[in-house]
């Protein structure tokens, strides 16, 4: 009767055991599936940030070639638009003093309703201001705006509105950065009201040192 029992608490005991080997291992295998499925959702993030950090660096590439293709345009056109002016005749107006109406400049006319308007003077230390208009006709289809300029001290502002009043650009020139300006304006028929008629350009100088440039172009 002893030996009976004994058996059946081996017995238990034995079941018990394969049961937690079971377990063990049904809990083991299950840890190592999570761990495959972990390891397989990493792998898979991987290869999305590898692609989008591809697909950047392609478009990344792309605009460096779009504003290659854009530079190397622009000094044709400035390469262009210097030979044409040289073919031009122009109006020379000797310089004088004084900010913009009064400063060194000159005026070309050319043929096929071409015409410029440059504007230069220099500053040692003057405080002035002065405006003039630069007229632009119904027949005009681009307009170039061309601004540069320094100043070792004070401050150089120059200011350009459309025909309508309403600011096209507004700088000031001082000794944190040298200014280099240059935009083309292509217009379209629906927006002439908009362009055509008379510019104006107002130009101050509050105790500055320095010099500046200003260039209407159209055709």
């Amino acid at each position: 009767m002893k030996n009976s029992k004994s058996h059946r608490i081996f017995v238990t005991i034995a079941v018990l055991l394969m049961l937690g080997f079971t377990l063990q291992a049904q809990t083991s295998q299950e840890a190592q599936k999570q761990k495959q499925e972990q390891l397989e959702q990493e792998k898979q993030m991987r290869e999305l940030e590898m692609k989008l950090r591809k697909q950047q660096l392609e478009q990344e590439q792309k605009m460096k070639e779009l504003e290659r293709t854009y530079e190397v345009q622009a000094r044709e056109a400035a390469r262009v638009a210097r030979s044409s002016a040289r073919e031009r005749a122009f109006v020379y107006a000797s310089p004088s003093t004084g900010v913009a109406d009064e400063g060194s400049y000159f005026i070309q006319f050319g043929q096929e309703n071409q015409s410029q308007l440059t504007i230069r003077n220099s500053f040692d230390g003057e405080t002035d201001s002065a405006e003039g208009e630069f007229d632009v006709d119904e027949s005009t289809t681009h307009i170039r705006c061309t601004i540069n300029g320094k100043a070792n001290a004070g401050k150089i502002a120059i200011k350009i509105m459309y025909p309508g009043g309403k600011v096209f650009k507004d700088l000031s020139i001082t000794s944190s950065a040298q200014i280099s300006f240059s935009q083309s304006l292509t217009i379209k028929e629906e927006e002439k009201k908009k362009y055509v008629g008379s510019w104006t350009y107002k130009v101050s100088a509050d105790k500055a040192e320095g010099s500046y440039s200003l260039s209407f172009m159209t055709h």
